[in-house]
């Protein structure tokens, strides 16, 4: 099935430079909380060790989504091969990124309803350790199911370079003539539109679409529901009156931070991934209306700087933009008032008993 309008040459140069651009401050945040993480790896509790994964995943999916950029920079005839490969690799590692979203959401919920009652010193290593290894099998579940999903994914009979130009398809031989540089391009999303340099793909974009949808709007759906919740709960503590009045202040503080924090924890979702469901979206309704790839190509610029700049918005929302991680990765001195252990996951200090 051909495409109309589909996206020139100089539009898809533009979109590489706009992933290589916009890609950068995402691998220098990502990074940059990776390193000092196991730098005072020693000094900082369990919440570090999610942030560390959490960054790593982010920074592996930049780097890889970079490197299809170069790919259109660089003509080479390993090109489409490699893109075939490291496209939905790089989709791999944002899904594994959403699974710690969604653990992150589900440990903070731990302040409603009781859920955070200490053990007794009796139970506190059993339950330590019972602790410990549900985290394991937690983050082993997290990076080894869309790793799984990846190997079948690439598993499966890609379309090669020849297959392209194969003359038994005239059609598809004409848009090699006309088009090579789309139909070679490593660009995000630009050949799920069933067009006719990727009719062979047709299971392949199936895959991509059902899933990618299926996963945003799950994470989206039930870190929404968890952070309304632990809202609730602090709003019900304010007006009961169950904070410390010695920390009454800070207390009003933490409250507004906690809403602040939950609320742009839902925004990096929002803001990354909804452009890119509207391209699935009009790709699977372009079955029943006739829509032309260039006419979206705006879209298409807000979805690569939105996806772009995940690793950056993650960076600053779960580690810099926190006092928390900053008191415990650069050594601050910590407020001289009363704690109070009723607190989200996200407003714990991250600084270990032996700090």
């Amino acid at each position: 099935m051909g495409l109309k309008g589909v996206l020139s040459g100089d539009q898809i140069d533009a979109l590489s430079t706009e992933y290589l651009v916009l890609l950068t401050p995402s691998l220098i945040g990502s990074f940059s909380v990776l390193v000092v993480a196991i730098v005072r790896w020693r000094q900082l509790k369990e919440q570090v060790h999610l942030l560390v994964q959490l960054a790593l995943a982010d920074l592996l999916a930049a780097l890889i989504l970079m490197t299809t950029s170069v790919l259109n920079k660089v003509s080479t005839e390993m090109g489409v091969m490699i893109c075939q490969y490291f496209l939905p690799l790089s989709l791999t590692f944002y899904f594994i990124s959403f699974l710690l979203v969604m653990v992150y959401a589900w440990k903070s919920r731990s302040p409603i309803q009781g859920w955070r009652a200490r053990p007794t010193e009796n139970e506190g290593t059993q339950s330590q350790c019972r602790r410990n290894m549900a985290a394991i099998l937690t983050y082993a579940i997290v990076w080894l199911l869309p790793i799984v999903m990846y190997l079948a994914y690439v598993l499966t009979p890609f379309i090669t370079i020849a297959d392209l130009i194969s003359p038994a398809d005239g059609s598809v031989g004409m848009i090699m003539r006309n088009d090579s540089e789309y139909c070679t391009s490593c660009i995000l999303f630009l050949h799920i539109w069933r067009d006719s340099c990727s009719d062979a793909e047709e299971i392949h974009d199936s895959i991509t679409r059902v899933s990618l949808f299926l996963i945003v709007i799950t994470v989206l759906l039930s870190c929404s529901i968890i952070y309304y919740n632990i809202n609730k709960w602090y709003e019900t503590q304010k007006h009961e009156g169950l904070f410390p009045p010695e920390g009454d202040a800070r207390s009003r503080r933490r409250i507004k931070r906690v809403f602040s924090t939950a609320r742009n924890m839902i925004m990096v979702i929002l803001f990354c991934w909804t452009p890119a469901l509207v391209l699935i979206l009009l790709s699977c309704l372009m079955l029943w209306t006739p829509i032309e790839q260039r006419s979206l190509y705006f879209l298409y610029v807000i979805q690569a700087a939105s996806v772009s700049l995940q690793g950056f918005l993650n960076s600053m929302v779960y580690a810099w933009g926190r006092p928390n991680f900053t008191e415990a990765v650069l050594g601050e001195n910590t407020p001289l008032v009363a704690h109070d252990d009723r607190q989200a996951f996200f407003e714990e200090s991250l600084r270990s008993s032996s700090c």
